[in-house]
């Protein structure tokens, strides 16, 4: 078996050293900035406004990077190309993408389609893939890093729902289906990641553990989003820079913009001389980007808003 490859999670931002107040001043300072641009914000977001949902982050105070120090994710190619790495992440995925799918949508989400409905919102690009912007009713939406909804076939590129992946899973692995339903009959579900991984309790080893092949053209499975190596498919890419276009300002929230895909809209936003509003409580690689910066947590911003302009 070959050994999973070890990487250094790198851009660990710094945690806030101060925190904004939120006051009715700056509720209505958010305000004014989305009538200001009259419909015509896009909003980013990432992980921390699916914290309130119950799912870590990575980069937070508690996030998954931080925290657990030496975790290592699924590369792209490794799960392209290795069996023991399929292995690795099915066996992972089994028991943490059931609680994943149980998360509801916070305040945050619902503040996002509120916006939107009342025509304050024209489009939200979430480096999230766990669908709750969708779920609370979000419709001009980019999953910019994919979905865990869906898997699809390496091979000839066919799709399945990840429920009927799920159920498939169980039926190959009987006893792993058994001892999950143990483990939430005595309330020790293991300790979710953003993506539906878990650590593995210490008496299972995925090397035993199977994961169904294309009924097609019997290739493997992925799920339909990014991993570490892997890239923006192009026409995602080109749709996210046409919404930044397309729009008059940027409003982000809970992310640290780590990530390149996710800060280079930033960048290009802010080259075409475009307002941009960050709400993260802790430091993100677009600070001296944002034309302001709100160091708070989005909960605590987004609701209220949604709210004043609404009535």
């Amino acid at each position: 078996m070959a050994p999973s490859a070890r990487i250094k999670i790198k851009n660990l931002y710094g945690l806030p050293k101060a925190h904004t107040p939120v006051t009715a001043a700056l509720l209505e300072t958010v305000c004014d900035f989305f009538r200001r641009h009259q419909g015509r914000v896009l909003g980013l977001t990432g992980a921390g406004v699916s914290v309130p949902s119950g799912i870590p982050d990575y980069r937070g105070a508690h996030g998954t990077y931080r925290v657990h120090g030496e975790y290592t994710p699924i590369l792209h190619h490794e799960l392209v190309t290795q069996h023991a790495s399929r292995q690795r992440y099915w066996a992972r995925s089994f028991f943490g993408i059931r609680p994943a799918f149980r998360a509801e949508p916070n305040g945050i989400h619902r503040a996002f389609a509120e916006l939107e409905a009342i025509q304050y919102l024209h489009g939200l690009i979430t480096q999230n893939v766990d669908g709750l912007h969708l779920q609370a009713g979000s419709r001009n939406v980019l999953e910019l890093h994919g979905t865990l909804k869906r898997v699809q076939c390496l091979g000839c590129g066919s799709l399945e729902s990840r429920d009927e992946f799920q159920r498939r899973l169980e039926r190959l692995n009987p006893q792993w289906a058994e001892f999950w339903r143990q483990m939430v009959r005595s309330g020790e579900e293991p300790q979710r990641r953003p993506d539906g991984d878990v650590d593995l309790p210490p008496n299972l080893q995925y090397g035993s553990f199977k994961y169904p092949q294309c009924p097609h053209c019997h290739g493997h499975y992925m799920p339909t989003v990014v991993f570490f190596g892997g890239n923006v498919a192009d026409a995602v890419r080109s749709r996210s820079y046409r919404m930044v276009d397309e729009s008059a300002a940027l409003l982000v929230c809970g992310t640290s913009l780590a990530t390149f895909s996710a800060y280079r809209l930033v960048r290009h936003a802010r080259e075409q001389g475009k307002e941009v509003v960050i709400v993260n409580y802790g430091e993100t690689r677009g600070d001296g980007d944002a034309t302001l910066k709100l160091e708070t947590a989005a909960e605590d911003v987004l609701p209220p808003v949604a709210a004043k302009l609404r009535s």
